[in-house]
């Protein structure tokens, strides 16, 4: 009796947070006009900024795995004073703001400060540029890829990568052909989260890089000069996409780890 009443409870409340993420989203599409979605699928701007958006997350994405995997890798294998306070400041981003990210941001990178003075010998300025975009996203996405890699690295069981070395291979060998397959489940899902906040983001731009607009600033922009009903075709479209997008590549990881899972077995 006492068991049925927590399943049923349970079933419940998983209804109630279903619903509560799909009705907004499925009142979008309700709400939303056939004439303004019409004319929104020609406007070019709005393709345009999807695409900005598309781009600049692949590329935070990108650098995130670059310097985040490797980092994962010696956090998740190595134990040091002081190890508890680097991951929590790995997840500050999570924590912080972000419109306070982007004046943090702003007030590093801008044309004035010493590391935009030195960008700029190389013609790079962060401020309404695509180099903001990027920076913004990927300082509000890395956590996603390190928190993520470092779980895929520990549950890696440690004696496969002896059993290697035992057997002569080098470290790099083993890295490669034994660790990193059996972790790149984990990061891989890492990176699609990650990519996922990258669209999503729209604090910290507004403050660095308002320009070029990302689908996420052009939504707000929309809101704030003509008002709900012309947010929502820009918000439908850039959901369909985004979710589309999101999906498929969640699609891909799970295949992904169901084929390492067979291949282990």
């Amino acid at each position: 009796m006492e068991k049925d009443f927590i399943l049923k409870t349970a079933i419940f409340i998983l209804i109630i947070v279903i619903l509560f993420i799909i009705a907004p989203i499925f009142h979008i599409f309700i709400k939303v006009s056939s004439e303004n979605l019409i004319n929104t699928l020609r406007d070019r701007s709005v393709w345009e900024s999807i695409f900005i958006s598309i781009w600049a997350s692949a590329w935070a994405t990108i650098i995130g795995c670059i310097v985040g995997i490797p980092f994962s890798y010696v956090l998740s294998r190595s134990q040091f004073r002081g190890k508890g306070i680097l991951e929590s400041i790995i997840n500050l981003p999570v924590a912080i703001p972000h419109v306070a990210v982007g004046i943090a941001l702003l007030s590093l990178f801008n044309p004035k400060s010493a590391i935009g003075r030195f960008f700029s010998l190389f013609h790079i300025s962060f401020v309404d540029t695509v180099y903001g975009i990027i920076i913004a996203m990927l300082f509000v996405s890395l956590s996603f890829i390190i928190s993520s890699s470092v779980i895929g690295f520990s549950n890696v069981d440690k004696e496969l990568e002896m059993v290697s070395r035992s057997l002569g291979a080098s470290m790099n060998y083993t890295f490669w052909h034994i660790t990193f397959p059996l972790a790149f489940p984990a990061i891989l899902r890492g990176a699609v989260l990650a990519f996922a906040r990258s669209m999503s983001e729209v604090g910290a731009l507004l403050i660095i890089a308002y320009y070029p607009k990302t689908a996420s600033i052009l939504m707000y922009e929309r809101f704030e000069e003509y008002g709900l009903n012309m947010a929502r075709p820009v918000t439908a479209i850039v959901i369909v996409i985004t979710t589309g997008i999101f999906l498929a590549l969640f699609y891909f990881t799970k295949r992904y780890a169901k084929g390492q899972s067979k291949k282990e077995v």
